[in-house]
C-alpha cells in the first residue's frame, strides 16, 4: 500500500521493509496526519489497508515472528486430520514444509495491525472509528491435499469478520451467516447511507443486528466458484449452520453433488450426500432460490 498521483500510480514502489510492517507505518501516519498533511481532521475518514501475508513465499517472514515458534514443529502446530502428515504427497510435504512460515505471518499481521489500532486509541479516535478485520479468502496449506484457496472446504471458504465500533456495537462472539456481499451495504447502513445504497447491490445490510443483537438472520451463506469465460458452468453451493453444500457442473460431465456434515465431521472427511437425499433436496431449493435472485445461468445448464 502506498500513496501516489496519477502520473506515477502505475510505477512500482519497492520497498526494503516487509509489507505489512511498511503498510502499517503509512497507516499510522495517515492517521496521526501531522500538521494535516493527508486529511481534513474535522471530516471522516475512511481507510483500507490491504497486508498481503499470510501469502506465497512463504519464506518472506521477519525472524523475529519465527523465533515465536522456535522449538515447535509440525507435529506441534498441524493438528487437523485432513492434512496427510506422515505421506509422500504434495498436500503434506506443503503442511510440514510452510506450516512455520505461516504462522508467524499470521503473527506478524497481528502484530502489525494492532500497532494500528493502538495509534487510533493514543489520536482519541478509538471510540468512533468502526473498524473491520476480514480477508478475501482463507487457505488450505495441505488440508484436503488442496494449496490454497478456490475450494469449498473450511479452510478456504470461511474467513475472518472482525467488526468494532465501541460507540455502537456491544463485544460478543455472533454465529451470523455472513456473506461478502453483505458487507458493502451493512458498513454503508452502519455509517448512516442506507438511502444511498444502490439497488443494484446484491448484498443484505446486517447493521441492525451488529448494533442490537436482534434482527432477522440469513439461513445460509452462497458459494460460487466460475470458471473464466463460463459463467454457465462451475461450481454452486451454500453454507448453513451445520452443512456446506455444493453442485458442479462441467461441460459434458454429469453433475457431481458434496455434501458435509460440519457438525459431525468438521473436518470434511467425508461426502453424505448419497445418505441424506432429503437434506440435498431442501439445500437445492436453498441454492436454487438464491440463484434465481440473482438470474445465474448456472441454473439453466
Amino acid at each position: 500500500m502506498y500513496w501516489t498521483n496519477d502520473s506515477t500510480r502505475d510505477t512500482p514502489l519497492k520497498i526494503h521493509q516487509w509489507g505489512p510492517e511498511h503498510e502499517a507505518d503509512l497507516s499510522i501516519e495517515y492517521l496521526r496526519n501531522t500538521g494535516s498533511k493527508y486529511r481534513d481532521a474535522s471530516k471522516p475518514f475512511a481507510l483500507v489497508v490491504a497486508m498481503n501475508p499470510p501469502h506465497t513465499p512463504y519464506h518472506l517472514v521477519p525472524q523475529k515472528y519465527l523465533d515465536m515458534y522456535a522449538g515447535k514443529t509440525y507435529k506441534d502446530l498441524v493438528n487437523r486430520p485432513n492434512v496427510n502428515l506422515e505421506g509422500d504427497t504434495p498436500g503434506g510435504k506443503l503442511a510440514r514444509g510452510q506450516i512455520k512460515n505461516y504462522f508467524a505471518m499470521v503473527t506478524g499481521v497481528d502484530d502489525q495491525f494492532g500497532r494500528i489500532l493502538a495509534a487510533l486509541r493514543e489520536e482519541g479516535l478509538e471510540r468512533d472509528t468502526i473498524v473491520v478485520f476480514t480477508s478475501d479468502h482463507g487457505n488450505c496449506l495441505g488440508s484436503h491435499e488442496e494449496a490454497t484457496k478456490n475450494v469449498h472446504y473450511e479452510e478456504s471458504m470461511r474467513v475472518p469478520f472482525l467488526i468494532r465500533w465501541p460507540a455502537r456495537i456491544a463485544p460478543r462472539r455472533d454465529p451470523l451467516l455472513l456473506s461478502t456481499p453483505d458487507i458493502c451495504p451493512t458498513l454503508l447502513d452502519l455509517m448512516g447511507f442506507a438511502p444511498d445504497i444502490p439497488e443494484a447491490v446484491q448484498g443484505v445490510s446486517h447493521a441492525s443486528l451488529f448494533t442490537t443483537g436482534t434482527a432477522r438472520r440469513p439461513t445460509s451463506q452462497l458459494y460460487m466458484w466460475v470458471p473464466v469465460g463460463q459463467p454457465a458452468w462451475g461450481r454452486r453451493g451454500v453454507r448453513t449452520d451445520r452443512y456446506t453444500f455444493v453442485i458442479t457442473k462441467a461441460p459434458g460431465a454429469p453433475a457431481k453433488t458434496v455434501l458435509h456434515d460440519n457438525r459431525s465431521d468438521p473436518y470434511q472427511m467425508e461426502n453424505v450426500a448419497d445418505q441424506r437425499p432429503e437434506v440435498v433436496r431442501q439445500l437445492t431449493e436453498e441454492l436454487e432460490r438464491r440463484l434465481r435472485k440473482n438470474s445465474d445461468p448456472w441454473l439453466q445448464s
